[in-house]
């Protein structure tokens, strides 16, 4: 992992601070340093996804999927995703990542992880999310039950409605 201090921190300051329900939102902070920045003098396009990843971490530790997560050997794995950026992220620029959970189905997790600065979006992520065990897949009813929540997963938010259809044809156009 490119990231590994930012990791590191993360997963310290993770078991530092209180548990969060699976429907409350995480904030870290990051700053960008020379090694975010592409030719253009602003943070690349692949270090949000890169640090999106330290987000759902950072989430998944504290509201307790981690601790199932390592007792059933399960892997968190990325589905799918969609980024809009709004506005550069420039050297040494100082943001919050907030990351929660949208809603959830029978096949995944929904998250939607937000860049943030000077109370304005500079960028906006939503990420489709699996847990893979020994045996496949497992039912996002599973984790949240094994977490102790019986919470049922709020409506999909009217303005992710498309994401079905276009996750339905890029299935359909893998199978080319």
């Amino acid at each position: 992992m490119n990231l590994i201090f930012r990791l590191i921190r993360i997963v310290i300051l993770s078991m530092l601070r209180p548990g969060l329900h699976p429907l409350d939102p995480s904030s870290l902070r990051f700053r960008a340093w020379p090694l975010d920045l592409d030719i253009n003098v602003h943070m690349t396009n692949s270090r949000y996804f890169a640090l999106m990843d330290l987000g759902r971490t950072e989430l998944i530790m504290r509201n307790g999927i981690a601790k199932q997560m390592f007792k059933r050997k399960w892997q968190p794995v990325v589905s799918g995703s969609t980024m809009r950026f709004k506005r550069a992220i420039k050297p040494f620029q100082s943001f919050a990542l907030e990351t929660q959970a949208l809603y959830w189905d029978d096949k995944g997790f929904y998250l939607e992880q937000r860049f943030v600065s000077g109370g304005k979006t500079l960028a906006l992520g939503v990420v489709k999310a699996v847990f893979v065990g020994p045996n496949g897949i497992v039912a996002p009813d599973e984790v949240c039950r094994l977490v102790g929540t019986d919470t049922a997963s709020p409506s999909m938010p009217d303005w992710l409605s498309g994401w079905p259809d276009m996750e339905s044809a890029i299935e359909a156009r893998l199978a080319i």
